[in-house]
């Protein structure tokens, strides 16, 4: 009974070993196929390449301001810059669509043959809305008491991303009519894309006023402006395989 006992044991445990031997073997060449698959040279491979742009509407509108002023004492620099900054704020906080960011408060030392002889701070606004209209105004009458730095206008993220999403397709659509051109001049028919990337252009944004033309400006009245628009690119490039 005993003996009986130890050869069941030892049958079982040699057929466990066998399935392990098995397993091992199949799973082993299965790899070295994925591995041959993924590492086989591709013959017939083509580089291709598509664009798609247009012009999208400037819907959105950046202003930089500044308040920048000089002195013998640095503090009442300040307290005239903070002063004159509390009334901007509370003009600019009236005016539900414009979005406000005041910036760094820098102050800079003057110099006459290396020693002090007064500062100058400067303390920057940058407003932002896609209300044009409301915010040309509201520069116009900040403008008694701030400076215009730069005037900027560009795409909202909601309206770029809409139209690129819209190229994509569109290039997209000319990439496979150029990967179809070239499918009747090959031996091979069938077709496999072997890599693919997708790229959106950050385009160029319309800044319509240089420093010193701002600075120049009536400070009573509000900028003329014209959005105009901006030109956005998304290109489609990869690689196909014809086998």
């Amino acid at each position: 009974m005993q003996t009986e006992v130890v050869n069941l044991y030892a049958e079982g445990y040699a057929m466990r070993k066998f399935k392990v031997v098995i397993i091992s073997f199949l799973l082993s060449v299965f790899s070295f196929s994925s591995y041959a698959h993924d590492n086989e040279p591709l013959f017939n491979q083509v580089n291709l390449q598509a664009q798609a742009e247009r012009e999208i509407p400037n819907d959105q509108l950046t202003v930089l301001l500044a308040l920048e002023e000089e002195g013998k004492e640095a503090a009442k620099i300040a307290n005239k810059i903070n002063q004159d900054m509390d009334w901007a704020l509370k003009i600019v906080g009236k005016k539900s669509e414009v979005n406000s960011s005041t910036q760094a408060y820098n102050t800079y030392p003057i110099y006459d043959k290396r020693t002090v002889i007064g500062w100058r701070a400067i303390q920057k606004l940058e407003l932002k809305s896609t209300n044009i209209t409301e915010l040309s105004e509201l520069v116009g009458k900040l403008q008694s008491r701030l400076q215009v730095k730069n005037m900027r206008f560009s795409p909202t993220r909601e309206t770029r991303v809409q139209h690129e999403n819209e190229l994509i397709e569109e290039a997209m659509m000319a990439f496979k009519q150029r990967v179809d051109i070239i499918k009747k001049h090959m031996d091979d028919k069938n077709v496999r894309i072997v890599n693919m990337h997708v790229n959106t252009g950050a385009g160029h944004n319309r800044s319509i006023y240089a420093e010193s033309r701002v600075m120049a400006m009536d400070s009573k009245s509000a900028p003329a402006v014209e959005a105009g628009k901006s030109q956005i690119t998304v290109t489609v490039s990869g690689s196909v395989q014809f086998f």
